[in-house]
C-alpha cells in the first residue's frame, strides 16, 4: 500500500493506510518508496488535497512507471488533472464514501462505493498499583531516565502504566524520531505505556491529582524553570526527575521530590504520599504573585 503521509499518529489517512495494510497483510509504503518499486501490484491510498509538490512528482514517477500495477483509494476528490490520470491509469478505483464515488462516477463509471471503518475498541485499562503520567513538549522527551524506572517497577511486583502525554513547541513537529522513542519506552515498559496526545491544562491538572507520580527527565538535571516539574508539585504531585549539582537546593530526593539516579525501590504508599506533602509545601512561595513582586522590587 501506497501513502502519502506514514505517521498514524499526526495523520487519518495514514491512520486508515496502516490498520487497513494490517487486514491486507500488507505494509505501507511511502509514495517515493513506491515509485521506485520495479514491478508489482499496490493501493494506493490517498487525499490529492493533503499531497504537497514533492508527493505529486512521486506520483508522477508511480504513474509513468510501466511496470507498476496499481489500484487507487480515494479519500476525497479534487477533479484535477493528476486525478484525471490516475483514475484513468489505476486497474480498479475505491472511494471512500458514495459522495466521492458519485464526484468521479463520470470519469471512472466502475468505481466501488466503500467506506472507512473507526478505530478499533480498545480494552477498556485496568486499575493499576502503580500509575504514572509524563507530559512535555515532543522534542524534549529522552528514553534514557524511563529505562532505570522501568527496571524498578520491574522488581517492585506492582502493577503500573505510563500515560505519556506532549505538547508541541511553536515550529516543531511530532516526528519519525519522536515516536521512536516513544516506542523505545514502551518497550522499557513492556508495553505497559498508554500515549495520550495532548491533553488541556485543566485535563492535565486532574490527572496530576490522580496520579501516583510525574515522571520528568532532563539532559542535566531539573532546574527551579521546569515548569512541568513546578505545576505537579504545586498540585501535591510525587515527581521523579533526576537531579544534579545545579538543581535547587530545596529539592531534596526523598524528602520532596524522587531522584531517579538515588532511587533502588519503587517508594510505598506512605513515602509516596508524604513526598506528595512535602512537595506542595516546597512550592508553595513560588507562585506568579511572588514573582510579579520580585519583579516590581528589584
Amino acid at each position: 500500500m501506497a501513502s502519502f503521509h506514514t505517521n498514524p499518529y499526526t495523520c487519518g489517512v495514514a491512520r486508515f493506510n496502516v490498520s487497513l495494510a494490517s487486514a491486507l497483510n500488507s505494509k505501507v509504503l511511502s509514495l517515493a518508496a513506491a515509485s521506485n518499486s520495479e514491478s508489482g501490484k499496490i493501493l494506493v491510498s490517498i487525499k490529492l488535497q493533503e499531497i504537497d509538490d514533492a508527493g505529486k512528482v512521486n506520483l508522477e514517477k508511480i504513474l509513468s512507471n510501466s511496470s507498476l500495477t496499481f489500484d487507487v483509494f480515494l479519500h476525497a476528490s479534487e477533479e484535477s488533472d493528476l486525478e484525471d490520470r490516475l483514475l484513468k491509469r489505476a486497474q480498479r478505483v475505491f472511494a471512500a464514501s458514495a459522495e466521492i464515488g458519485e464526484e468521479i462516477k463520470s470519469r471512472r463509471p466502475d468505481v466501488v462505493n466503500l467506506f472507512a471503518p473507526g478505530a478499533p475498541i480498545s480494552a477498556v485499562s485496568k486499575q493499576t498499583e502503580i500509575s504514572l503520567l509524563t507530559f512535555g513538549m515532543a522534542h524534549k522527551i529522552s528514553a534514557t531516565g524511563y529505562r532505570k524506572l522501568a527496571k524498578i517497577l520491574a522488581a517492585s511486583n506492582r502493577s503500573f502504566q505510563l500515560e505519556v502525554s506532549s505538547a508541541l513547541h511553536e515550529g516543531t513537529s511530532f516526528d519519525e524520531n519522536f515516536f521512536s522513542v516513544a516506542d523505545e519506552i514502551s518497550q522499557s515498559f513492556g508495553g505497559n505505556v498508554v500515549f495520550l496526545g495532548f491533553l488541556a491544562d485543566q485535563e492535565v491538572s486532574r490527572r496530576l491529582q490522580e496520579t501516583t507520580a510525574l515522571v520528568a527527565f532532563f539532559p542535566n538535571g531539573v532546574r527551579e524553570n521546569n515548569t512541568t516539574v513546578m505545576s505537579a508539585m504545586a498540585h501535591g504531585c510525587a515527581v521523579i526527575t533526576n537531579l544534579d549539582l545545579l538543581s535547587p537546593k530545596w529539592m531534596s530526593h526523598g524528602h520532596n521530590i524522587l531522584d531517579i539516579n538515588k532511587l533502588e525501590n519503587f517508594p510505598d504508599a506512605a513515602q509516596i504520599e508524604s513526598v506528595r506533602k512535602n512537595a506542595q509545601l516546597a512550592v508553595a512561595e513560588f507562585g506568579f504573585d511572588r514573582l510579579a513582586l520580585l519583579i516590581q522590587n528589584n
